[in-house]
């Protein structure tokens, strides 16, 4: 079999692996059919609650980090099968092959591969993050922003190969986030009100 075929295949079903999902058999809750319907840590954080949604975020960042550091270890750290491997467990996240194709929205998933991938990368990207949440309370577009900021650290630090891969990222967690932005127009988006510094009136 091709080794790209394999990497892609392999990786994509270990990201199909739905953190949230499999401890809602424990929990005895499908959070695809609450909140915002995803299976993301977001939605697993307002639905069920603090200890559902941390177990969610593990289970979902190892998703990202394990196949590309596997792939990494057996590669002699070649970032462009790393980031092969990486981008088909983010796939897998969010279009798992187990929960038909109804998974998260891909940033946990990100975040684990690039502690492998540009690990320097990550203290401005949850500066971003952090920063955004607790000024807007909306977690959709600091993810956005976030992503955001690794496609311009890419392009300021890393060679064009990570840039590509920063701008697909991007262009991917809009996607991903498409209904967010939507709701945020109608104002009707979900906020984190209670870890806003300025709280809305």
């Amino acid at each position: 079999m091709n080794k790209f075929f394999l990497i892609i295949i392999l990786s994509y079903l270990i990201g199909s692996i739905s953190g949230s999902l499999l401890l809602g058999k424990i929990w005895n809750v499908d959070i695809r059919k609450h909140g915002s319907k995803s299976a993301g840590g977001t939605n697993a954080l307002r639905t069920v609650g603090v200890v559902f949604a941390l177990l969610t975020l593990v289970i979902d960042v190892a998703k990202g980090f394990l196949p590309t550091f596997i792939i990494g270890y057996y590669s002699n750290f070649n970032s462009y099968e790393m980031m092969l491997g990486a981008a088909a467990a983010i796939l897998g996240h969010v279009y798992p092959l187990y929960y038909k194709f109804n998974g998260g929205k891909g940033a946990a998933t990100i975040l684990g591969a690039l502690f492998v991938l540009t690990p320097q990368s990550i203290p401005y990207i949850l500066a971003v993050w952090i920063c955004s949440v607790l000024l807007s309370g909306y977690v959709g577009i600091s993810t956005i922003l976030a992503s955001l900021t690794l496609f311009v650290y890419a392009i300021i630090y890393l060679n064009t190969e990570f840039q590509i891969f920063g701008m697909i990222v991007f262009i991917f967690i809009v996607f991903t986030h498409r209904k967010n932005l939507s709701r945020m127009w109608n104002g009707t988006e979900n906020r984190f009100t209670s870890v806003m510094i300025f709280k809305p009136k």
